[in-house]
Formats: structure tokens, sequence, C-alpha cells
């Protein structure tokens, strides 16, 4: 009488995971922090530069190149009032080398987003949610430093979609290919 109970409980606690869970395989993975000598400041803003190409498609599959040529960065560490996972959010902005396009791409505990402004709306992909322990599946980064800066280089290494807000009247995207790499050249010092 007691194994049928059982399988029914089992069965059941898988059931409602599968509807009610929340499905970020295909674009998230587990995340391990971020590894940067700005880490564990509160606050701050510090000046750089970006390099790098982002290969973007529309909705339509047309492709756009964003080239980023020794453009303004800028990295600004807000501090979390109520430090949950982190002592702060840490968002790097980026202009393309024209200045029409932005980007962003935010830390938080051990999360990530990464956003674009292109052609007058903004996309964004954010893992930084109630958790904060996923990183964006096929953004790879890494930290690299030096005495007088550090260099955060992003690489895509598989198509990541970006969505534009669900505040917006027709809900689109675009996607980021693979091969698009940044390099954020943020001065350590102010």
């Amino acid at each position: 009488m007691k194994k049928p109970i059982i399988l029914i409980i089992l069965f059941l606690i898988f059931a409602s995971l599968q509807c009610f869970g929340q499905q970020y395989s295909e674009y998230a993975i587990d995340g391990n922090g971020f590894d940067s000598v700005f880490q564990d400041l509160e606050s701050g803003n510090f000046n750089g530069t970006i390099n790098g190409i982002l290969i973007v498609k529309n909705s339509d599959n047309k492709e756009s190149l964003l080239d980023f040529q020794g453009s303004y960065a800028k990295l600004e560490i807000e501090k979390d009032k109520d430090e949950v996972y982190d002592l702060s959010y840490k968002k790097y902005v980026g202009k393309t080398t024209s200045g029409k396009t932005q980007i962003k791409y935010q830390t938080y505990g051990s999360a990530n987003s990464f956003g674009i402004e292109f052609k007058g709306e903004f996309y964004e992909l954010s893992l930084i949610d109630g958790a904060c322990d996923l990183i964006i599946n096929g953004l790879e980064y890494s930290y690299e430093s030096e005495k007088s800066a550090e260099y955060l280089i992003i690489r895509v290494t598989k198509e990541i979609e970006l969505k534009n807000s669900y505040k917006s009247k027709v809900r689109k995207s675009i996607k980021v290919l693979p091969n698009s790499t940044l390099i954020f050249a943020i001065k350590r010092n102010k």
C-alpha cells in the first residue's frame, strides 16, 4: 500500500518541477563567479576603452557588424544596499566606433546579463534574478589585469538571442552570433 502512494508522490513532484520550474537550460549554465580586481568594491566609476566586433542578426535575418575600435567605455559599480548575493552591481558600458550603438554587460553574484541598444531599441538577456547563480550560455568571459588596467574579454561561442522589453508593443529579438568578441580595457585608478 505504501509503495503506490510513494510512487504517486514522486510522480507529482516530478510533474510539478516540469510544469512550474524555470527552464534555463538552452540559454544558461551554472555560474562560478567573476575573477575581477573590481569584484570586492562597493562603488565607483572607472573609465576605459572597448575594442572588438559584434555580429548581430535582426529578425529579418539581416546581419550587421558592429565595430568597437578604441571606443569609449566605462565601469559603473553600484552598491547593493541589501547585499543579498554581492556587495555591488558591476555595469560595463561601451559604444561602437560611430557612437550610434551601445552595449551593456553586467554582473551580480554569480550571474550576468548582456544587452545592446540597437536601432533605437534595447535588447537584453539577463540572468540576474532571484537566485543569481546562472550565466549566459555561449558567452565566455575572462579577466586579465596589469598594474594600470584590467581587461574583460568577452567571447560569443554560440548564438545568443536578446529580446526587447516586455513593455514593448511588439516583442522582437536579435541574435548575437558566434565569433563576436569584445575587450573592455578599464583603468584601475579613477
